[in-house]
Parts: C-alpha cells; sequence; structure tokens
C-alpha cells in the first residue's frame, strides 16, 4: 500500500507570511488542527499546529495576527512521497512520535498530508492492509501519544509580570 492510497489530498496550508490568525481560520474551515506552512517557492517549511498557536499567543506579547506561521517553524521538517510505501510513513510516525506528516512532490511541494484520522479510516476500510491491523494502529497511537520529558523554563518575575500585563 502507498502513502498515496489513504492520504488527505489537497490539504490547507499557509504561507509563512501569513499570521497565526489565517492558519486558525484554515483549520477552522478545514476542521482540522493542523496545516503545513510553504515558503515563498510553495515547499514545506514545517507544520503549524492548534496547540503551537495557543501557546505561541499565549506566552507571546503578541496577538495572532501578529505573529506568522513562519516564526514557528524551525529546523528540519520530515515528510514523506506519495508513492513511498505506508509502511515507511508509519514507521516516521512512530519513531518521531508526529500526529501528521506532509506529502510532498519530488519538488519538495505540498500534495497532500498523511494524518492518524487518514490511517483510523483506512484501517476500518472493507479492504484489510497488514501495516493497518488493529495492533499496529494501536501500537501506533501509543508511540505517538508517549508523554515526552518535562521541561522546566524559569521565568524571572519581571517576566512572569509582563505575561500576565499583557
Amino acid at each position: 500500500m502507498k502513502v498515496s492510497d489513504i492520504m488527505t489530498a489537497d490539504p490547507g496550508f499557509c504561507f509563512a507570511v501569513d499570521s497565526l490568525t489565517k492558519a486558525a481560520s484554515i483549520m477552522w474551515q478545514r476542521d482540522c488542527g493542523a496545516v503545513p506552512v510553504l515558503d515563498a517557492g510553495s515547499k514545506v517549511i514545517g507544520v503549524v499546529t492548534d496547540r503551537d498557536i495557543c501557546i505561541a499567543v499565549a506566552s507571546r506579547a503578541g496577538r495572532a495576527s501578529e505573529i506568522t506561521a513562519g516564526e514557528l517553524c524551525g529546523g528540519n521538517v520530515l515528510t514523506c512521497a506519495p508513492n513511498d510505501e505506508l509502511k515507511k510513513a508509519l514507521k516516521l510516525l512512530r519513531k518521531n512520535q508526529l500526529r501528521r506528516l506532509p506529502v510532498v512532490d519530488g519538488d519538495e511541494r505540498l500534495v497532500g498530508i498523511i494524518t492518524l484520522a487518514d490511517i483510523v479510516n483506512a484501517a476500518g476500510a472493507k479492504k484489510k492492509h497488514k501495516d493497518l491491523s488493529p495492533q499496529k494502529v494501536f501500537s501506533l497511537f501509543a508511540a505517538v501519544s508517549k508523554k515526552p520529558p518535562i521541561l522546566l523554563l524559569e521565568v524571572s518575575p519581571e517576566e512572569e509580570k509582563t505575561t500576565i500585563e499583557t
């Protein structure tokens, strides 16, 4: 089974220069919790989640309309290709504790996204696939749901006061 067999084609997305307000609006319209973020050349540079937006707005002294999606993207984004074996995408999700994975073409342009919902829907389809057995799907959910180590951030009284006052 290929990634293209179960991915969501034509997912919602935003550009790095778009505000978090726009990203949230796309999530609302598409009834999803994440959108891929594209650069000016339409290449995937990250994924912004509803959780990312909440934390960014709550932890910064700015409004969602003043923070860009690109500000939340950094580092190397993991992707897969539509012709990749589903098993490869599942391994990436499991190993990296991801709940969604952008699907890109040879030019790194967005062509779809594979999510846990896509996997569950495919697992429940009439045509069964060995990579989507109930045990493997539950194992995937367990792997991506592991709690990461707790990071303790020290906040100075001045920073706390600024955050509370804004």
